[in-house]
């Protein structure tokens, strides 16, 4: 039987992934049901659902067993302003969301209170126009090939191995122009 309630207590400890319903209609809290998922063998999918969203559940004819089938939007609790047919993402509590746009061929992620941790083994980003990265600062620990042109506005220096030596590319010129070969570059080396 399907009956609609609101989610009145979230289970923690081994009671993690299910919850209580109040169904107001019938006057009785349930017991622990399990929430719904996508996931729950290999594949885990984890969405957190909050006290008094509303839901939807399948239960027996006494409301003693069952399960809860789906979290609805209500009057009070719309869907996000970015949501329309062609998008699948997620918003949060702090305002930060995520959404893939499947007609612009487009991910869009809004989140400029928040921080980005990515442990992984490998990452290959493939731009068929260009990546523009915009920070105050940027880091790289490693090795770093460039391939193609590299073109640097503002003070630019390098740094040899040994510490003593640091090579300054600021000092770097070339001759006007004159009658024979040009000269090899002369980087300033300073102490």
């Amino acid at each position: 039987m399907l009956r609609l309630g609101k989610i009145s207590e979230l289970g923690t400890g081994k009671n993690l992934g299910y919850a209580r319903v109040n169904f107001e209609e019938v006057g009785m809290v349930s017991y622990w049901l399990p929430l719904p998922s996508f996931g729950t063998k290999t594949v885990k999918v984890w969405q957190p659902i909050e006290v008094n969203s509303q839901v939807a559940c399948l239960m027996d004819n006494y409301c003693e067993q069952g399960c809860i089938a789906a979290v609805l939007w209500s009057a009070t609790d719309r869907p996000p302003e970015w949501a329309n047919a062609d998008r699948i993402g997620a918003q949060f509590a702090d305002g930060a969301y995520f959404y893939y746009d499947a007609k612009a061929r487009k991910l869009v992620v809004e989140a400029p209170e928040s921080s980005l941790t990515a442990v992984i083994k490998d990452a290959d980003i493939e731009a068929s126009d260009k990546v523009k990265l915009k920070c105050e600062s940027l880091d790289i620990t490693g090795d770093l090939n460039v391939s193609g042109a590299v073109t640097a506005n503002g003070e630019v220096s390098a740094r040899a191995l040994t510490p003593l030596t640091k090579v300054s590319l600021g000092g770097h010129m070339h001759p006007t122009a004159a009658t024979g070969p040009p000269s090899q570059p002369n980087p300033l080396l300073e102490a």
